[in-house]
């Protein structure tokens, strides 16, 4: 980093903007410690029903971890449109357990050993994922640095910036964090939302037919990765003004320097 491009601020998430991570895993970890302590009794009640009592009561144990796991995991997947944590579930609770009887012979408790030991590497994962962000606001430009397994760097001049905006969730106004989005013209910082509707009428008794409408419009909304925007940081409104103060003030620098150029020139006639 140059001197002429001075650093005014070094930002990194705020822990809480991974609550939802931390909260994921540990609910792992929870959900195989209990039900590794209550495996007996879940045994005991399965076998006592009819139609599912002798050498299936024993499977019935890890099905109810599965279970247990995997609904959240389909809420949430379907909620975030992500399907990363509904995989990662069926990695766990199902493929590595089917593995681990096919080459062991057994499934107690080396199951639940899996799961807690899933959920404590989730959690460093998860803690190394928000450190892997750096974002660092100069007098000329933001830059936004990833360093994970797939590494990132972009700087963004703030002569490309056409918008920026600051955006905060219920939790970030509570514990004071939030993301702020520079928007260029080239897009970065922008996806799209579609809203639409259809309409159809149809016949039936044998003969076919029917005729629908449908119309929709996409609206540009700020959005974008963590690692492309200063994202979940701590006081975003001591930074948002920052920024504005430096983009004011790099706007300004030409013209000052232009200014003194032809004073200069002036003395020297």
């Amino acid at each position: 980093m140059s001197s002429e491009n001075k650093v005014l601020m070094r930002l990194r998430p705020h822990p809480l903007a991974f609550a939802g991570m931390y909260v994921f895993w540990l609910y792992v970890i929870i959900v195989s410690l209990g039900v590794w302590r209550y495996q007996g009794i879940l045994e005991s009640k399965a076998s006592s029903i009819p139609l599912i009592g002798g050498l299936a009561s024993t499977y019935i144990p890890i099905t109810v971890w599965f279970l247990l796991l995997l609904i959240p995991a389909l809420i949430y997947s379907v909620a975030r449109i992500s399907w990363r944590y509904t995989g990662i579930v069926i990695l766990i609770g199902l493929v590595l357990p089917v593995l681990l009887k096919y080459f062991t012979g057994r499934l107690y408790p080396d199951t639940y050993y899996i799961g807690v030991a899933a959920g404590i590497l989730g959690i460093l994962a998860a803690e190394l994922h928000r450190r892997a962000h750096r974002f660092l606001v100069t007098e000329r430009s933001i830059i936004l640095e990833y360093r994970g397994l797939k590494s990132s760097r972009r700087e963004i001049l703030y002569s490309r910036i056409t918008d920026i905006v600051l955006e905060r969730g219920w939790l970030g106004r509570i514990f004071k964090f939030g993301n702020i989005i520079p928007v260029t013209g080239s897009g970065l910082g922008t996806g799209e939302d579609m809203s639409g509707v259809m309409a159809g009428v149809g016949a039936g008794k044998g003969i076919g037919g029917g005729v629908a409408v449908a119309g929709g419009r996409m609206v540009s909304v700020p959005r974008t990765r963590s690692y492309y925007m200063l994202f979940a940081i701590p006081h975003p409104e001591k930074v948002y003004d920052t920024i504005i103060e430096a983009m004011r003030g790099s706007e300004e620098a030409p013209y000052l320097k232009k200014i003194l150029e032809e004073l200069r020139e002036g003395k020297q006639a």
